[in-house]
């Protein structure tokens, strides 16, 4: 029995509007965090900043010294970053326009050595037939057609005398693209060479803060005091960082963060140096997250989709990223080289956010890592793959 046709189109437009629904559900984004929703968390940042600057205790006021030159570092190794990308840049147009030189330069010996025959030719010519032809009124015939030679021979030897000109012309355009090249090439050298004694220096003068650092925490009992400072620190942040963020969508979520214990990448590859609750040898405090020593400006990846809630420098834990993955929580990466996303940024799992560096008074290169649930600590290692 047929279907009617208006109930045949009534089901077909239900299917349809099924399928889009289900493609709109699987392919929907999260939605941009508002204006509001960043000045919030950008309030909840600067709020714990000045917290902490308040406190002008001996190790904030050397920690603030060491970020203005960690800061300084970062911004020096994007730079010379970039201007090491502009100098392979140029080398490979100089060599092209180099290359292209060669060839124009062969292509003008070539058409000079056909010019040369040409005017030979048109010399000897000159000389004997045509004359001859003028006077020889015997043969209409072959006058004819051997005016139409000698007009067709003129045209090509024009037409050759013009390509050749043209090839000068671009000989000219070329050799003037070499020079613009090799300037720059030797001005963004120049500029290298300033940016990496900059460094340098930066460096030595990072080196002598460390040294400061080391000999206000010599005692056990400073050390212990500094590290109290710290982990109260960094519950502050974390705690205004979920009260701020309380209201931000995440957008619909194939796989919520708490479906995949277990199956989490680590942000790193590298070698443990600290497990997660073990005691850090002073007092009772224990490890609240992995360290993993990896090389430097290594590539550190996200976990899990999620947006970046901070991208700042902190106190001990240097450049600091932070990822709010949903339901309260949170992975943090912290020590970075450099940071390359920004707050309100939405990042998938397996996206690179950061470097591997050695900011926040560390003299090893490595990424100290946390995952939080409420602003408790949890184990990374429940919730990665084994085999880090």
């Amino acid at each position: 029995m047929k279907r009617p046709a208006l109930q045949n189109n009534l089901l077909l437009s239900a299917i349809f509007f099924l399928c889009s629904a289900s493609l709109s559900a699987q392919n929907s984004s999260p939605e941009e965090p508002s204006e509001a929703a960043l000045a919030s968390i950008n309030k909840a940042i600067a709020e714990v900043q000045q917290e902490i600057a308040s406190r002008n205790s001996e190790r904030t006021s050397t920690y603030q010294t060491l970020e203005k030159t960690e800061k300084e570092l970062s911004a020096l190794r994007s730079q010379i970053t970039a201007i090491e990308t502009s100098i392979s840049e140029n080398q490979a147009e100089l060599s092209q326009h180099q290359t292209d030189r060669e060839q124009l330069l062969a292509t003008k010996l070539s058409q000079q050595e056909l010019i040369s025959q040409y005017l030979r030719t048109a010399y000897q010519t000159g000389r004997q037939e045509y004359f001859k032809l003028l006077l020889n009124q015997e043969n209409p015939a072959l006058v004819s057609r051997t005016l139409r030679y000698y007009q067709y021979f003129n045209e090509a030897r024009s037409q050759k005398v013009e390509q050749y000109t043209a090839t000068i012309n671009k000989i000219i355009i070329v050799e003037g693209r070499i020079t613009e090249s090799t300037a720059a090439l030797n001005n963004n050298r120049e500029l290298l060479d300033t940016q990496q004694n900059t460094m340098q220096a930066s460096l030595n003068n990072r080196q002598n803060q460390l040294d400061e650092l080391d000999i206000l925490l010599t005692s056990s009992s400073r050390k212990l005091e500094a590290l109290e400072a710290e982990r109260s620190e960094m519950e502050l942040l974390i705690e205004e960082l979920r009260r701020s963020i309380s209201n931000l969508s995440l957008g619909d979520q194939q796989q919520p963060f708490a479906n995949m214990k277990g199956q989490l990448p680590w942000p790193v590859a590298g070698v443990f140096k600290n497990r997660w609750g073990s005691s850090y040898g002073l007092g009772d405090l224990n490890w609240e997250g992995v360290t993993i020593n990896a090389a430097s400006e290594a590539d550190i990846i996200a976990i899990h989709r999620g947006r970046v809630v901070y991208a700042d420098w902190f106190s001990s834990s240097g450049l600091l990223l932070i990822i709010d993955h949903g339901d309260g929580y949170m992975s943090l990466y912290a020590h970075n080289q450099e940071l390359y996303r920004d707050v309100g940024e939405w990042v998938n799992g397996g996206d690179i956010i950061a470097s591997v560096g050695n900011t926040g008074g560390q003299q090893d290169f490595g990424l100290y890592f946390e995952i939080r649930h409420n602003g408790e600590s949890e184990n990374p290692a429940s919730w990665c793959l084994a085999g880090n």
